[in-house]
């Protein structure tokens, strides 16, 4: 199925330009790239274009977004290794009822559609980066479904939202040794409430909750996910000019689940995941009314698991600060472009994968544009 993915997603682009008469749509593309390097003489780059579709009659919205990635990585032990690639083409649909019931309900219905790379060799798995350190990290997986409905109620100075999803995650061959690779479902649960407490200051709490089916390689069980708790609070600012966002969440992870001596799953002794937080601040000022000026400052701490440092599974406690500038215009009312620049720190202990702690610096540029039709 591989060789027809360019096929597939050309399909969808055509299928949604072929309505265009009938439907609001905006197409938006760029070009964003992340260079980095680190204390140990690690270097890297990450470069990718991405398309992305919007299409919305009445109540009825679609998205179609994919992308073509370019990932290099030049380790301290003079190996180097790339790969160019398309990534998984998501497309997602959405059907909105407000004002018609009590509450208003959004249904919405997303796909994974399997165009990007899998079934990667020794080399390839190497460009498996770590998220913090690069926006692509996973370049391809199975067809997934993932039904969602949401629900919501606001009154004069207030407004509460639930919303509740399926996963459902499809096979697929994810290296040459780890073929018929199964991952399992998820089922997931959010929640925010917002208050406002002045014309210029506004509260939110929201959480999410998310349990995970097991992962199969073949016919066995492989890995069970543990559970997953996000709780967060924030606080927004408004002004004529300018606006505030501050917010701050934690996520906390159960025990995971791997094979035994018998084959069977057994819950791991100890957490494998260490508690995370992350706070998040951003600021954005109208220039005038074409130009709008954006900062973003953003620290996460992930601390060390739970296992003992002389163990195999210990993994060191991480920590993450970015600051970014972005500034976006409107040239017409159906033309726009934005520019980013964002520069930031990862100082990462000990993994599974490397000894010793090591800080890579960053540096990414994005630039985009959005026509309107």
């Amino acid at each position: 199925m591989k060789r027809y993915r360019w096929i597939l997603l050309t399909v969808l682009i055509v299928s949604v330009g072929g309505v265009a008469s009938a439907l609001d749509i905006s197409v938006q593309t760029g070009v964003n790239t992340n260079w980095w390097d680190s204390d140990t003489n690690d270097r890297g780059s990450q470069t990718y274009v991405p398309v992305t579709i919007d299409a919305a009659q009445g109540d009825f919205s679609v998205r179609v977004l994919s992308a073509f990635v370019s990932t290099r990585i030049d380790p301290s032990d003079a190996s180097n290794n790339s790969m160019t690639t398309a990534v998984d083409t998501k497309l997602n649909a959405s059907y909105a009822m407000v004002g018609k019931w009590p509450v208003d309900i959004l249904f919405g219905l997303d796909f994974n559609l399997p165009t990007g790379r899998t079934n990667l060799d020794n080399e390839e798995q190497r460009m498996l980066l770590d998220p913090d350190l690069v926006t692509i990290s996973r370049y391809g997986e199975g067809f997934n479904v993932n039904p969602t409905i949401t629900m919501a109620r606001q009154g004069d100075r207030w407004g509460v939202g639930v919303g509740v999803g399926y996963l459902w995650r499809g096979e697929y061959d994810f290296s040459d040794t780890a073929m018929d690779f199964d991952p399992g479902d998820i089922f997931n649960i959010t929640a925010e409430g917002i208050y406002a407490f002045t014309d210029a200051w506004q509260g939110r709490l929201f959480g999410e909750m998310a349990w995970y089916g097991t992962d199969e390689l073949g016919v066995r069980d492989y890995y069970r996910e543990g559970d997953f708790i996000l709780a967060g609070i924030g606080v927004n600012y408004f002004r004529t000019r300018w606006e505030a966002a501050l917010s701050a969440q934690s996520i906390f992870r159960g025990k995971s689940e791997f094979p035994a001596d018998n084959l069977q799953l057994a819950t791991e002794d100890r957490a494998g995941y260490g508690d995370e937080y992350l706070a998040d601040l951003t600021v954005r000022y109208l220039m005038n009314p074409e130009t709008t000026l954006s900062s973003r400052l953003y620290y996460l701490t992930v601390l060390k698991n739970d296992y003992d440092e002389n163990d195999a599974s210990f993994i060191d406690e991480k920590q993450k600060f970015s600051l970014g500038l972005s500034l976006l215009r409107q040239f017409s009312p159906q033309f726009s472009g934005r520019i980013g620049l964002e520069g930031y720190l990862l100082d990462q202990g000990r993994t599974w994968y490397h000894d010793g702690d090591r800080t890579y610096r960053g540096v990414v540029l994005d630039v985009s544009v959005t026509k309107a039709f």
